[in-house]
């Protein structure tokens, strides 16, 4: 008689066991369905923006002062990055903290495409230090852009009830501020001293700066800028998982937008 409870009461054991562990899964912060579309969304856009903007940037970046094709790819992955922050920023549901830095990754977004516009400029006239000064700063806005879109993540992460990405957030966002920013700051400060004491142009030193950095410097360089890249595709899996959890979705997102 006990066997049979027993065996009966199994069934009803382990539902309850597995609707703990989804009660513990389940996000800090209800999201409705609509803001997870939006995230996913931006975080697309967002990746293949980055990504696009980084390898077209660089390539610019080699030849200076000739025209070429990639200038529309340059354009291309700016806009991307632009409009997939603005969808981020839409998704204001998940807590102050995120939409807070949201709108700081948003405005820096907004800056890339202002700053694009004298890189554009700068490599027509490469010898003016007014538009390499924009040129310049186009690049800070970028690796700063990183940093933010970290910080961001993180404040999602913990929204959505997961430390591990929360903590990896935090982690690659030192690595940008140490391996990118740091470096480009003590860059920009060589290039300006070499061009005083040698009393030549600034384009004639970054270019030789560059010219002396070689492959292990550039993977070094390059490699959290990948990690944020990867960063970005897991964040967009995250949110398609979490979409999926919802029973009804066309329910939770049927508010105003």
């Amino acid at each position: 008689m006990s066997d049979t409870i027993d065996a009966a009461a199994q069934p009803a054991v382990r539902a309850e066991r597995v609707r703990s562990a989804a009660s513990r899964e389940r996000p800090a912060v209800q999201i409705p369905a609509r803001d997870y579309v939006a995230l996913a969304l931006g975080f697309y856009l967002v990746f293949w923006g980055l990504l696009v903007t980084l390898l077209t940037g660089a390539q610019l970046l080699i030849f200076v002062g000739a025209s070429t094709f990639t200038e529309w790819f340059l354009g291309a992955g700016v806009l991307a990055t632009l409009i997939g922050s603005g969808r981020l920023y839409q998704a204001r549901s998940a807590g102050e903290r995120w939409h807070s830095r949201a709108r700081v990754v948003f405005g820096l977004a907004i800056l890339l495409v202002y700053f694009c516009f004298f890189f554009y400029l700068w490599r027509r006239v490469p010898t003016s230090a007014y538009l390499m000064g924009n040129a310049l700063a186009f690049a800070a806005t970028g690796i700063l852009y990183l940093v933010a879109f970290n910080h961001a993540v993180a404040a999602l992460a913990t929204a959505l009830g997961r430390p591990n990405m929360a903590l990896e957030s935090h982690l690659l966002s030192v690595s940008n501020i140490g391996l990118l920013l740091l470096p480009f700051v003590c860059a920009i400060a060589y290039v300006i001293g070499a061009s005083i004491l040698h009393k030549g142009e600034p384009l004639a030193e970054l270019q030789s700066l560059l010219g002396h950095a070689n492959l292990l410097v550039i993977v070094v360089l390059l490699l959290p800028f990948s990690l944020t890249l990867s960063l970005a595709w897991s964040c967009k899996d995250v949110v398609l998982r979490e979409l999926a959890t919802l029973d009804h979705p066309r329910e939770l997102g049927s508010g105003p937008s």
